[in-house]
């Protein structure tokens, strides 16, 4: 499969009928099914827990009816704490209605749906490994091939850096900036829902292996 982002996934969406006449209020509850890799293919070293869920609403207009969507999200994080590096796997719905996406993770990609999805992450509380992704100096530097949920998926890769809280041997902590990582991000179709999962990992610490055998373990 060519190299796609959540937008391009909106040509296969399910498209969502509005009824009613102009001006009266609609209200939509979109559910995705979790992702999720099993702890029978974690990487070694890696830890993980259930994916949790978020809820992303906003309101439109769609050929003169007030739309209302809550469409929920799923989130599912692993970790190799000592090696620093770290894999969510989000499954988000890929309704439209009128021809208008109700989820604006679909129309993400790159360093955007790197921002969006972190932050929802950040503002629910989930993980919260102390780790934070630069977004603003982040460049594309290579790509991979995985086959996931059946389908044959380019990861795309990508160069930046982070800021992480980090304990020393006698239990101090403090914050290290400027962390040169790898991010890989990868996305495909499934069902109803979109699959996003981004892997990092430090520059130093080689673990693109084990990020993309484990992207390719994704059930859904």
């Amino acid at each position: 499969m060519k190299r796609r982002g959540l937008l391009a996934a909106l040509a296969a969406s399910t498209t969502v009928a509005v009824a009613g006449c102009a001006g009266q209020d609609q209200s939509l509850d979109l559910d995705a099914d979790p992702a999720r890799v099993p702890e029978g293919a974690y990487a070694e070293g890696f830890s993980g827990q259930d994916p949790e869920s978020f809820s992303i609403d906003r309101k439109f207009n769609a050929s003169g009816v007030n739309v209302e969507v809550s469409a929920t999200t799923w989130v599912a994080q692993y970790t190799n704490e000592e090696v620093g590096s770290a894999l969510f796997v989000a499954s988000t719905p890929n309704e439209s209605v009128a021809g208008q996406s109700v989820n604006p993770l679909v129309s993400a990609e790159g360093a955007d749906l790197i921002r969006r999805l972190l932050n929802q992450v950040d503002q629910q509380g989930i993980g919260g490994n102390g780790t934070e992704i630069q977004t603003d100096d982040i460049e594309e530097v290579g790509e991979e091939t995985q086959t996931v949920l059946g389908e044959e998926t380019t990861v795309s890769v990508l160069e930046t850096t982070v800021s992480a809280d980090v304990s020393d041997a006698n239990g101090q902590s403090g914050s290290v900036d400027d962390i040169p990582v790898l991010v890989y991000i990868g996305t495909v179709q499934h069902d109803d829902d979109v699959i996003a999962m981004i892997g990092v990992h430090p520059q130093a610490i080689d673990q693109s292996e084990q990020l993309l055998s484990m992207m390719g373990s994704v059930e859904h």
